[in-house]
């Protein structure tokens, strides 16, 4: 006697891709999970303690993959910093020259005003400011002339090589900025402290503003290898994990 069975192949397909899709979505969730947890977040936390920097940690970024192809078995997690040069520097170690035929490098201290942005002034935006200050954005020469109205600048050789730019200005008074250091004035005219108040009876203060070096060395502040290996041996047991699940 002969048995004819009929099979729904389309029915076990389906059954099959099912099973699938769903082991697939718990991968990939453990892989964001993971990256996450044990590669963005501790760059950051390690970026923030090692440089003492709130803005440095946030250039760490992460994006998985496939975007679009969300049913992948493979899918991979991405860290990648907005300043890699920055980070790989802090990493091995480097040595900052200067470049475009410049001999020394200008460092500018928590003295040097802020611009737009939170960057200090470079010392040709300072010397625009002071000798053409209708060329600084938006305020004229009211604003950036309050701060450095008869302003001196010295230039004192260092001992152990280089030179310390020092400033003399009628300073009233300081506060603290949001993106650290210190607003200085009127800040060049973009809007620093709102009631600072210039006198004549204030002292003239000499500020150190910028230090010259022909080369500053970078020691090894981060340790980014540690922690990429320490996640992927936790992403395995992760991902194990979640294909196991049920």
């Amino acid at each position: 006697m002969m048995i004819t069975l009929e099979i729904d192949n389309r029915a076990i397909s389906n059954a099959v891709e099912g099973e699938r899709i769903e082991l697939a979505k718990r991968v990939r969730l453990a892989t964001e999970n993971t990256g996450y947890e044990k590669l963005t977040e501790p760059l950051r936390e390690m970026t923030r303690e090692a440089l003492n920097s709130r803005k440095m940690p946030t250039t760490w970024r992460e994006k998985l993959y496939p975007e679009e192809a969300r049913h992948t078995l493979t899918p991979a997690f991405f860290v990648y910093s907005l300043v890699p040069q920055a980070m790989v520097a802090f990493e091995e170690g480097a040595t900052i020259t200067p470049i475009g035929g410049k001999k020394y490098l200008w460092i500018p201290t928590e003295n040097v005003p802020r611009g737009k942005g939170g960057a200090r002034f470079t010392p040709k935006k300072i010397l625009i400011a002071i000798t053409r200050p209708a060329e600084t954005k938006g305020r004229g020469k009211d604003r950036t002339t309050k701060f450095f109205d008869r302003a001196k600048f010295k230039i004192i050789p260092l001992k152990g090589g280089g030179f310390i730019v020092l400033g003399a200005a009628n300073v009233a008074r300081r506060r603290s900025h949001k993106r650290g250091g210190n607003r200085i004035g009127a800040n060049l005219g973009y809007g620093g402290a709102k009631t600072v108040e210039f006198n004549s009876t204030e002292a003239e203060n000499w500020l150190p503003f910028y230090i010259l070096k022909k080369q500053v060395k970078l020691r090894k502040r981060l340790n980014i290898a540690s922690i990429v290996d320490r996640a992927g041996a936790k992403y395995a047991a992760n991902y194990e994990r979640a294909a196991n699940a049920s």
